[in-house]
C-alpha cells in the first residue's frame, strides 16, 4: 500500500502558501493557488484533498486530477523523476490519472504502465491507407487530388518522394479517412497514433485516431518525436504536423529539427519530453502560429510554465507568414541561417 503523501510538509518545505481553514476550505483539504492558472490569479482556488491527493481548480474544470506527480511538476517546476522522488513514490507506483503510464511508454519505462493502458502491444496502419511515396507518386488517377494538395502546401513535386518516405506519409481514398493525407506518429520507432488531414473543405480538418485506439494520443506526445533522440543545433516546437514537415524537412541540413504539439498549447506530458530532450540541442524555440495571436498574458504564462527548462525561447513566426507550414523551402533555409 502506498504511503500517504505529506502535502503539508512538502508545501511548507517549498514555501508554498496554503490555507487550511476558512469558509472556502472543505474538510480534510488545503487550498493553494492553482499552478495551472498561473500568477495572473493569486487566490487560493485549487482544493487539495489530504487523504486522496485529488485536486481541483474552481476556476477551470480542466485543472483537476488525481495525479500527485502532475501537480508537483507544475507546482514546483520540477522534473517527473524529481516529483516522484519528492512524493516518496517507488517504481511500482500506479498513477490514478495514468500520467505515469503515458510517461513510461513514451520514455520506454514500461514497468509503471497500468494494465488497462496496455490494450495491445502495437497498432498498425489500416489496409486502406496507401504509402504515399509509392502509390501517390505512381501517377494513379485516384490520388491526383492528394498530390495536388501537397503541392499547394508548398512542397515541390521533386521533393515529395523523399518527404513522404521520410515521414511515412500515407494517403486514403476510401473508408473513414477518405480524401485525407495520413500523418503517422512514431515514438522510439513505434507507431502510436495517426491523424488524417482533409485535402478538401471538411468540418473536421484533422481527424485523429481515437484516444482509446491510440497507444499514445497525439496531444500527449509530439509529431516527429524521434528527432528528439538524434538532436541537432536548434529544436523548433510548433503547432501542426505540416509546420513540422516544412521546417524539419528543409531545415535539418542546417541543424534545425522540429516537433509538433498538435494543438496551440503545451501539455504536461510534452513538457516532460522537453525536459528530457533539451540536452540534445543548443537551443529550444517555441514558435506558435501567428493566427493564434498570443497576447502578453498568454505568452507570459507559457514562459512561466517552461521557466524551469534551460535554453527555452519563445519566438514569433517570421513576418509575413501565419505559421511554419506557409514558409516556402527557401524561406525555411534563410530562417535557419538567421538562427545561426
Amino acid at each position: 500500500m502506498t504511503k500517504p503523501i505529506d502535502w503539508q510538509q512538502i508545501l511548507t518545505d517549498h514555501r508554498i502558501e496554503y490555507v487550511d481553514r476558512g469558509p472556502n476550505v472543505s474538510r480534510g483539504e488545503l487550498n493553494i493557488q492553482c499552478p495551472f492558472c498561473g500568477s495572473a490569479d493569486p487566490s487560493h482556488h485549487l482544493g487539495l484533498n489530504l487523504d486522496t491527493g485529488w485536486w481541483s481548480c474552481w476556476r477551470n474544470q480542466n485543472h483537476r486530477g488525481k495525479s500527485p506527480i502532475r501537480l508537483l511538476m507544475q507546482l514546483l517546476r520540477i522534473s517527473y523523476l524529481r516529483a516522484r522522488e519528492l512524493a516518496g513514490l517507488g517504481d511500482d507506483y500506479i498513477d490514478p490519472d495514468g500520467f505515469d503510464a503515458v510517461a513510461a511508454r513514451v520514455m520506454g519505462r514500461d514497468q509503471v504502465v497500468r494494465m488497462e493502458e496496455v490494450r495491445r502491444d502495437f497498432i498498425s496502419l489500416p489496409k486502406e491507407f496507401e504509402s504515399a511515396d509509392r502509390k501517390l507518386l505512381s501517377g494513379a488517377y485516384t490520388y491526383r487530388r492528394h498530390l495536388k494538395y501537397l503541392e499547394n502546401r508548398g512542397f515541390p513535386i521533386r521533393d515529395l518522394p523523399k518527404l513522404c518516405a521520410k515521414y511515412h506519409i500515407q494517403a486514403a481514398h476510401f473508408g473513414q479517412y477518405r480524401d485525407r493525407i495520413i500523418l503517422p506518429y512514431y515514438v522510439n520507432g513505434e507507431l502510436v497514433t495517426w491523424t488524417g488531414r482533409a485535402i478538401a473543405d471538411a468540418n473536421v480538418r484533422y481527424l485523429d485516431l481515437s484516444v482509446e485506439d491510440s497507444l499514445i494520443p497525439a496531444k500527449q506526445t509530439f509529431y516527429n518525436h524521434d528527432c528528439l533522440i538524434t538532436g541537432g543545433r536548434t529544436l523548433l516546437v510548433v503547432e501542426g504536423p505540416f509546420d513540422v514537415l516544412k521546417l524539419d524537412f528543409y531545415g535539418e541540413r542546417c541543424g534545425i529539427r522540429a516537433v509538433g504539439l498538435s494543438t496551440n498549447s503545451i501539455r504536461e506530458e510534452q513538457i516532460y519530453l522537453l525536459e528530457d530532450a533539451v540536452s540534445q540541442f543548443d537551443r529550444v524555440i517555441i514558435m506558435l502560429d501567428a493566427a493564434t495571436n498570443l497576447g502578453v498574458v498568454d505568452s507570459m504564462r507559457l514562459k512561466e510554465r517552461l521557466s524551469h527548462i534551460p535554453k527555452i525561447e519563445i519566438r514569433a513566426v517570421p513576418f509575413g507568414y501565419k505559421d511554419g507550414g506557409e514558409m516556402p523551402p527557401r524561406a525555411v533555409v534563410n530562417f535557419a541561417g538567421e538562427l545561426g
